[in-house]
């Protein structure tokens, strides 16, 4: 071997380890790596200078890796963690120019759910030619109930039948068309610019009755894209004139504004920067998600005249010990914009009795919760009437 070949190998090596373990390995376990190859670097430095700085390098990050996995362990997990889902087909909510993904038009998507060796569930979706979601019990007369939003909306994990739009449809008398818009992973991002483009305009026949949608804490996250299929979500900010405006994706923002996008890179994959900027992006998060409610109720009511109706699984002022309580600034601030609220904590009492109402390591509402909701909103509508 040449004195060349000698010297060029392990800087080679050492690069090669680095690029395999940031592309194979979570990321404390690569900044990990990254540090044991600073530190065994010292052996082939002869200058005290390089050799301090590997030094350093290394030992902070090594530092930093155990404060990550420190922090991971301690990172708190609920039911929704655990399940393994698998989908037939897979990808059955392509990309989408307008609103980043919407489901394929005319296919029957087969779901399944496990837990280790428990059967979650095990069921089929069947996404009508429109692109909607069937809802057994509608019909093609008006008025029209519109259902939009995330998987809440969609009710993923529950058969068609189950669903929460259809076990609504089959209450009402007389029967009605109620239209299920749902779309797993949406924000509020994705409502309101699917409204502005006159996305769910052709789903109506008569009048529309109202707008349905579930408002809950992991919507917050999504309205600043840091849930991580959000790059090409739409995004929002205030104009000059105060008020919000599509700006592009959040994939578009970052690369304009690189600062911004590598704080973003710094939550997404270290506990440590999560956690020391966690109050003020929940502060940021909490404005943002309550003005674009807001402005979802202004286009359902400028668009279909029509009320905007809000199924809150957010936290209430009581009872104190709510896993999610530091959300609550946020559904105060959704109470105050003057659409109706239906709060589901209230409907499903205290929390030993949660686990029959969501699908144990999912999260999603189960066939129970979508008929204690739907009879909620039956409630709603017939005080509504009695009242007019």
């Amino acid at each position: 071997m040449s004195s060349f070949s000698r010297k060029l190998w392990p800087p080679l090596l050492a690069l090669a380890v680095i690029i395999i373990a940031v592309v194979v390995l979570p990321f404390p376990a690569a900044i990990a790596v990254i540090g044991l190859v600073s530190i065994v670097s010292i052996v082939r430095m002869r200058k005290p200078l390089w050799r301090n700085a590997a030094l350093v390098t290394g030992s902070l990050l090594l530092g930093l890796a155990g404060i990550e996995f420190a922090l991971g362990i301690l990172e708190p997990r609920g039911e929704e963690v655990g399940a393994v889902r698998v989908q037939d087909p897979k990808w059955w909510y392509p990309w989408d120019p307008v609103v980043q993904f919407r489901p394929i038009p005319d296919i029957v998507v087969k779901a399944r759910a496990t837990y280790r060796d428990k059967l979650l569930y095990d069921v089929k979706y069947r996404i009508l030619p429109s692109g909607d979601r069937e809802v057994p019990g509608s019909v093609d007369a008006g008025p029209t109930y519109m259902f939009i939003g995330d998987s809440y909306t969609f009710s993923q994990g529950v058969e068609d039948s189950e669903t929460l739009p259809s076990q609504f449809a089959r209450q009402l008398n007389p029967p009605a068309h109620v239209v299920n818009l749902g779309v797993p992973g949406w924000g509020a991002t994705h409502m309101v610019r699917a409204i502005e483009a006159g996305l769910f305009d052709k789903y109506v026949v008569g009048k529309v009755a109202a707008v349905i949608t579930w408002v809950t804490p992991p919507h917050l996250e999504r309205v600043t894209g840091d849930s991580s299929w959000l790059d090409n979500a739409p995004r929002y900010d205030y104009g000059a004139d105060g008020k919000l405006h599509h700006t592009g994706t959040f994939k578009e923002y970052r690369w304009a504004h690189p600062l911004d996008g590598l704080a973003y890179l710094a939550r997404a994959h270290l506990h440590i920067v999560r956690r020391l900027t966690n109050a003020a992006q929940e502060r940021e998060q909490t404005r943002l998600y309550v003005d674009l409610v807001k402005r979802l109720q202004e286009l359902v009511r400028e668009r279909f005249d029509a009320p905007l109706i809000l199924l809150s699984n957010g936290p209430e002022q009581s009872p104190p010990d709510q896993p999610d309580i530091n959300y609550l600034p946020a559904f105060d601030g959704l109470r105050g914009i003057g659409a109706p609220v239906i709060s589901v904590r209230k409907l499903i009492g205290p929390m030993d009795t949660w686990d029959r109402y969501f699908i144990p390591h999912d999260g999603h509402p189960t066939p129970l919760l979508n008929r204690v909701v739907a009879d909620a909103l039956i409630e709603h509508f017939a005080k509504a009437q009695r009242s007019n």
